[in-house]
């Protein structure tokens, strides 16, 4: 014959209970976390960073308003858009040869002969340019902030 089997009666998890235990058990098993994130929000106290971040919390959709209004300007953009042309620049810049340059000019004054074969070679030329052309943009800037 076969024999019955016990059947328990289902009971769901309290999960305030299993909630509770957890954050009972939470300073013992994270004790060291648990303090660092003391010191942490007291570091955060002294230096007033709380009250920036209760400012920030309750100024809401103002300062969004006032970062986007910032941030989607004329000068920003133009900022934004000259500091990735500078940045792509200057990852195109081989850093061994300017360490070289760098440190030849500690040494030996060049004639004036030497300087003028580098002057002529194509990428000088075409630095000299780029830098004439830099300065008519930026003259034209500056004669345009004097009459507008």
């Amino acid at each position: 014959m076969a024999v019955a089997v016990d059947f328990r009666e289902f009971r769901p998890v309290d999960a305030r209970q299993d909630l509770i235990r957890r954050v009972e058990h939470a300073p013992v098993e994270h004790a060291e976390a648990v303090l660092s994130a003391y010191e942490l929000l007291q570091q955060l106290h002294e230096k007033g960073m709380l009250e920036l971040l209760t400012g920030l919390l309750n100024a809401g959709d103002t300062v969004v308003n006032h970062v986007v209004g910032v941030v989607s300007s004329k000068e920003m953009v133009t900022a934004l858009r000259i500091g990735l042309i500078f940045s792509n620049l200057l990852s195109s810049i081989d850093p061994d040869k300017l360490h070289n340059i760098i440190a030849d000019a500690g040494k030996e004054t060049p004639s004036l002969l030497s300087i003028g074969k580098l002057a002529t070679s194509k990428d000088a030329r075409q630095g000299m340019a780029t830098a004439v052309g830099l300065l008519n943009v930026f003259g034209a800037a500056l004669n345009a902030g004097k009459h507008g």
